[in-house]
């Protein structure tokens, strides 16, 4: 499946190139269900790329020897750097001078005998997800030539195969072996190549999953390299550097969808020597979807218990308090949660699944040894009536409100119900006589309310929305906390 992350590869040196709830979870490993969507992280690659003559192989090359000179290029995701080398110490200043002056003897020859182009090339770079690689690039390759480096291998399209990698590539220099392997009878031939690698930075979404959920930026750089991170200095321990990005607050809320947690972090990277780069860490991973039906956000019961029901996303896991609770094969639930003793209680709700951004949500849960009491305390908090809300449900939204009327209609699906209510007189409605528009409001409520037409009931809950209705005026909804029946 696709790696969690994408990596920022850069060059800083010369070179070649609930009730019966079980034990909690953990978050499951094996890959995400077909169809849903995975995390990317974005992509920098840098890489110092030179020519190899084909006649140069690991055994023929000598150590002393100086780099080609270095090409920066950058092409889309690619960042190339190849600053200068140290100063050489006296002694090896001969050894150096000695080997330039062959090298450019070797460079008049190469010119003459290879007019075109040098026949290949290599480069650090990352696929589209992320998995690290040697991008090579051979003009003397016809397409459908074998390149192989280690056990991996790709085939050459218009001269360039994107080779994998087993492991990473090192901070530093990775000498590689490259065998090209040419169609029919053209030429086989194995050449040395050296990648060199100044810096890797990379996010990492492990994380995600921890009690607040967080992205981190690992580091990986040579001694006496300068780092930033979103404007602030990082320090590097051991070639090493972890950042912490908190995204909490990304993933709380209820979303009936999966939704996309985006995070950019600018850096930048200054070799001891050589000239800064800068670049964007750009992080998008999906969220989990939840969407709860009962309690709703806020809920006052007078009983030990209350249904906790909704959906999340097939194959996802959901935990409530901490402890995980059944999910149908649907990715449905509806779970009996047992509220112990009278008072005020939050519940954290989870879903999550491998390879997204958990989704967090909590709800408010309220015991009361009588809903006549809770009623009395709800009113002496002054609450809006119907003709506040009707003005306007959305310039009162989530302020508390008292409504009651006649029952009109009731229908219950996965231990929600939604009510009808055409709200009486005595609670606002000021329509009256023949023909007069009913006052009418949605009810929602978390839970099953056994209220039929006809009933008269109050309703104690909190202005959420105008819910529209195809051909006629929209209704003023509410959340409601808890009801009563009559209307005194």
């Amino acid at each position: 499946g696709p790696s969690a992350a994408r990596t920022m590869l850069g060059v800083a040196m010369p070179g070649i190139a609930p009730l019966h709830a079980g034990a909690a979870a953990a978050p499951r490993p094996e890959p995400r269900p077909d169809g849903a969507p995975g995390p990317y992280g974005g992509v920098e690659l840098g890489a110092t790329a030179a020519s190899i003559p084909r006649e140069w192989s690991p055994s023929a090359a000598h150590p002393g020897a100086p780099a080609a000179r270095a090409r920066r290029q950058r092409d889309g995701d690619l960042r190339l750097a190849a600053p200068a080398a140290p100063p050489a110490s006296p002694r090896r200043a001969l050894i150096v001078v000695g080997a330039a002056g062959v090298l450019a003897l070797g460079a008049v020859i190469f010119a003459v005998l290879w007019p075109s182009a040098p026949p290949l090339t290599a480069r650090a770079r990352a696929d589209g997800d992320g998995r690290e690689g040697v991008e090579i690039t051979c003009a003397t390759c016809p397409d459908g030539t074998t390149v192989t480096v280690g056990q991996a291998r790709a085939i050459t399209t218009s001269h360039v195969a994107q080779v994998p990698l087993a492991a990473p590539l090192v901070v530093g220099d990775n000498r590689l072996q490259v065998a090209i392997d040419r169609p029919g009878t053209g030429r086989d031939e194995t050449l040395g190549v050296n990648v060199p690698l100044g810096y890797r930075i990379r996010p990492d979404l492990e994380t995600l999953q921890g009690e607040r959920p967080a992205i981190q930026i690992v580091v990986e750089a040579q001694a006496g390299t300068a780092v930033t991170l979103g404007g602030k200095p990082v320090a590097l321990a051991g070639g090493r550097a972890l950042e912490t990005v908190d995204v909490t607050e990304g993933v709380t809320g209820l979303a009936d969808e999966v939704t996309t947690l985006s995070r950019q972090v600018p850096y930048s990277v200054t070799p001891k020597e050589g000239a800064a780069e800068q670049g964007m860490v750009n992080v998008s991973v999906s969220v989990v979807p939840l969407h709860l039906d009962a309690p709703g956000p806020t809920a006052v019961i007078d009983g030990k218990t209350f249904i906790l029901a909704g959906r999340t996303l097939k194959g996802a896991d959901v935990l409530a308090a901490g402890r995980p609770i059944q999910v149908r094969a649907d990715g449905t639930f509806a779970q009996v949660m047992n509220v112990s003793s009278v008072g005020a209680t939050q519940i954290e709700v989870r879903a999550r699944l491998a390879n997204m951004a958990p989704r967090i949500t909590r709800i408010d849960v309220r015991r009361v040894e009588s809903l006549e009491t809770a009623a009395r305390e709800f009113v002496a908090k002054s609450p809006l009536g119907y003709a506040d809300v009707a003005k306007g449900p959305a310039a009162v939204a989530g302020k508390p409100v008292l409504v009651g009327g006649e029952v009109v209609d009731v229908r219950r699906q996965n231990h929600q119900s939604v009510i009808l209510l055409d709200v009486a007189s005595a609670f606002g409605c000021k329509s009256a006589g023949p023909g007069a528009t009913a006052c009418h409001v949605r009810l929602v409520q978390g839970a099953d309310n056994d209220a039929k037409p006809g009933d008269a009931l109050r309703a104690y809950g909190r202005v959420t929305r105008a819910y529209a209705v195809p051909g006629r005026a929209d209704l003023p909804e509410v959340w409601v906390d808890f009801t009563l029946k009559g209307l005194r």
